[in-house]
């Protein structure tokens, strides 16, 4: 059995998406010719914008020469942002921050740069919310922390 190449797979969505606020977070593919693509969007991902990219990328794949499994997905809640971009677009959204030393903070991403993230650290009692910086190299992990608010 052939198997499939990232590039192969990494042009073909790109034909797609190109001219749209989509854009590659990851692309792996497994043993067996099993593709996962990981899509985000400066405006989010829609299902429709899924099955659109899935069923391009199955028209210019020849099942008859490569047997495959293909899952297109939004970049999803709970995965780590990977991207500048995808900084840029949680700008106002709250973080949670693992450090390469395992140490964890949270608070609200103020900015973002390449080489550095400004977070809001929400104050306790009498002392006051604080402004960190941290440095990108620093981080091992951020992802967006779900939060529900209380009614």
């Amino acid at each position: 059995m052939r198997t499939i190449n990232n590039d192969l797979i990494t042009n073909l969505v790109n034909d797609m998406i190109r001219d749209t606020d989509l854009f590659i977070t990851e692309i792996k593919i497994k043993k067996d010719n099993v593709i996962y693509v990981f899509l985000d969007g400066d405006k989010g991902v829609t299902i429709d914008q899924c099955i659109q990219v899935s069923r391009f990328v199955e028209k210019n794949l020849d099942r008859d020469k490569i047997d495959f499994e293909l899952n297109v997905s939004s970049f999803g809640i709970g995965r780590p942002l990977i991207l500048f971009r995808q900084f840029k677009n949680a700008i106002g959204k709250s973080l949670c921050v693992k450090f390469k030393d395992e140490s964890k903070c949270s608070g609200k991403l103020i900015e973002a740069f390449e080489d550095k993230l400004m977070l809001e650290i929400k104050g306790i009692k009498k002392n006051p919310s604080s402004i960190r910086e941290i440095p990108m190299q620093d981080i091992k992990e951020a992802k967006i922390e779900v939060v529900f608010n209380k009614n």
